[in-house]
């Protein structure tokens, strides 16, 4: 894990460098551990999951209740319904209700590991865009085309991350099927993971996370 912070150009919508941020080497800067991030991407798709199978057991399956032949002198097995499984158009053993769960766990310890894993990974790959706070002026799709085309995240898939709400932005934004919105508070690893470019703008990012006494980031000096 490296020791100091890195320094990372922070952009405006036209893509001219207006500052430096300095990246917490705990987040961005951290080993990279691809069997913890994995782990963390099958809980969260697991957690995602809709249980939506749902067929037709023998109670409930379209048929009759009538007793298909009579009960002895046939020399066939005997049959009460013909709604039995073993029956063509029955119902199914043991179906799926639509009531499955599929919740799967993993420890705050993990999940911070798989965290810092996948922004690491970004950082490294020079895949991480870091936006200027100042808000977007317009709300027209188009205008925020070009600015996705000059910061260079025009791929297929960019992750954006705000830090507050931005009407114009979103808006700008929403009918752009390579750009998905999130909070600072909803970010996973596995979005992370399946954009192209992680997009960030500048409040996301903490000034510290040790807030030692002697630190003088504007957070710790507001917690004063």
């Amino acid at each position: 894990m490296a020791n100091e912070n890195l320094n990372w150009p922070v952009v405006d919508y036209t893509g001219k460098k207006v500052e430096e941020v300095a990246l917490p080497a705990d987040l961005f800067g951290a080993e990279i551990k691809e069997v913890v991030v994995q782990r963390a991407v099958r809980v969260d798709l697991s957690n995602r999951r809709v249980d939506t199978a749902h067929t037709l057991t023998r109670d409930i399956v379209h048929g009759s209740n009538r007793k298909p032949f009579r009960q002895k002198g046939t020399g066939r097995a005997r049959a009460g319904t013909t709604n039995s499984p073993v029956w063509r158009h029955g119902g199914v053993v043991f179906a799926p209700n639509g009531e499955q769960n599929h919740t799967l766990k993993m420890n705050k310890k993990e999940h911070y590991i798989a965290f810092t894993s996948a922004l690491s990974d970004k950082v490294a790959s020079k895949d991480l865009i870091v936006l200027t706070n100042d808000a977007f002026s317009s709300a027209k799709t188009k205008d925020f085309v070009k600015a996705l085309s000059a910061i260079g995240a025009d791929e297929k898939k960019n992750l954006l991350v705000v830090a507050a709400y931005d009407e114009n932005l979103i808006k700008a934004a929403a009918n752009i099927p390579s750009v998905i919105i999130v909070s600072a508070d909803n970010l996973s690893v596995y979005d992370i993971l399946n954009a192209k470019k992680l997009i960030m703008v500048k409040g996301v990012i903490p000034a510290c996370l040790d807030h030692d006494e002697d630190c003088d980031c504007d957070e710790c000096k507001e917690a004063k």
